[in-house]
């Protein structure tokens, strides 16, 4: 069973993280990646070797975003005073060449001073949805469906849009002072399926499928409910803590409803039919997600792994980590306030590989495959491909002018250039 979990949507930062020393063993690596971009910015008596790319614009204060047809750009309108800023489309690269192709624009749509566009989407019948945050209030998003050869608006909404179905998507609205909804639309028209009302919870897709089976919400009135993401019929409906203190949270886990009253308790029920499997107390929790073959639960002072059929502790660390990717013995994760990456063994949470400092190539959707780059200057960024069941990432690319910045999405990879522009490159390998 698929299922969405309505967890917490957090505004990306842009503050560069410190960096600290990295072992010998990630500095040997960084010497041999550092030795294979040299080589590759020596060898300029071979043939320039053709691929697709493609470089667009990029002007001070500029934003770029990937989807599955195009290239866009979210950047200040040339002369304007006010802050004004515009969404500029461009065609995606098809055809390998030896210098960029500069494609032309497609269209331009104005949007208002201070937006922060925050994702685009294809969808069928020529549509891409925006989702983006006003600039009155950062926690006010409004989403918009966009004719891909035109810019023009077919509807547009209040809420993050979440595809949740064949022709459906889910927008989730939150706000300091405003009502909190969750409501099925239909994509090609915005015309709404159903509603429901939540409570002040946190927003996580923790999953993205082209079906889904369920959704777990939080009511206003503390419950928890499992709905039809079809009909938004309550499936199953579990009554609040009278006794709960601060403001409960509710995850998921592969089959489990995870539900925290406190800070410290967790209590798990399955999905279907909203049974209590088990209960366990902890001296602090702040969320819980699915890694391997357990339960990985963070908190301010490091990571508990849970036995996801009995609760029991099986072990935990003080690394304080953000799992990236998961595999079946192994998992990537960052070292939070650090760029540094790290594979832990999920059998005992030990460190198995530091592998130093790198920049992880943002993604807009749940991405089987985890990129980390790094920049060599006067060459480019090295690309890798981190993989759990590999003890080193995998060398795939050299981005030549690249200087970060980055971010991948259905097969592309964009980053900053040296020279004022966005690079697009055709992933490899």
């Amino acid at each position: 069973m698929t299922l969405i979990d309505l967890g917490e949507l957090t505004e990306p930062t842009d503050l560069a993280p410190p960096r600290r020393r990295g072992s010998s063993g990630s500095r040997r690596l960084w010497a041999a990646l550092v030795a294979l971009a040299a080589l590759l910015a020596m060898a300029g008596a071979a043939p320039p070797a053709v691929r697709v790319h493609a470089t667009v614009p990029a002007g001070l204060g500029s934003e770029m975003l990937l989807s599955a047809d195009q290239i866009f750009t979210v950047a200040p309108v040339p002369g304007a005073t006010d802050g004004t800023v515009e969404l500029v489309a461009y065609p995606r690269p098809e055809r390998a060449t030896v210098t960029p192709q500069q494609p032309a624009p497609l269209w331009r749509l104005p949007l208002p001073p201070g937006v922060r566009v925050y994702r685009m989407k294809s969808v069928p019948d020529g549509g891409v949805l925006l989702s983006m945050a006003l600039p009155e209030r950062s926690d006010r998003l409004e989403t918009m469906l966009l004719d891909t050869r035109t810019g023009q608006q077919r509807w547009r909404a209040p809420g993050f849009a979440s595809l949740h179905g064949s022709g459906r998507a889910l927008l989730r609205t939150f706000g300091d002072d405003e009502p909190m909804t969750l409501r099925s639309i239909e994509v090609a028209s915005g015309r709404e399926l159903w509603s429901a009302s939540l409570a002040r919870a946190p927003l996580n897709y923790q999953q993205w499928d082209s079906m889904t089976d369920a959704v777990v919400v939080l009511t206003i009135a503390g419950d928890v409910e499992v709905l039809d993401p079809r009909t938004g019929a309550v499936r199953h409906s579990l009554p609040a803590h009278e006794d709960a203190a601060g403001d409960p949270q509710v995850w998921l886990a592969g089959d489990l409803v995870l539900k925290m009253p406190d800070a410290r308790t967790i209590t798990a029920y399955s999905v279907d039919g909203l049974t209590q499997r088990w209960q366990t107390t902890m001296s602090s929790a702040d969320h819980a997600s699915r890694c391997g073959a357990l339960i990985c639960v963070g908190h301010s002072g490091g990571v508990y792994a849970l036995d996801p059929e009995t609760g029991a502790v099986r072990w935990s660390s003080t690394e304080e980590v953000d799992i990236l990717l998961v595999g079946d013995r192994r998992a990537v994760a960052n070292r939070r306030n650090l760029s540094d990456l790290v594979a832990l063994d999920l059998t005992t949470g030990a460190v198995l590989t530091d592998y130093g400092p790198w920049d992880v190539a943002s993604f807009d959707d749940q991405s089987p495959q985890l990129l980390g780059t790094r920049v060599v200057p006067e060459v480019g960024v090295v690309l890798a491909r981190f993989d759990p069941a590999v003890p080193q990432p995998r060398r795939v690319d050299v981005l030549t002018g690249a200087i970060g910045g980055c971010r991948h999405q259905d097969g592309l990879i964009g980053c900053r250039r040296g020279d004022g522009t966005f690079g697009v490159w055709q992933l490899r390998g």
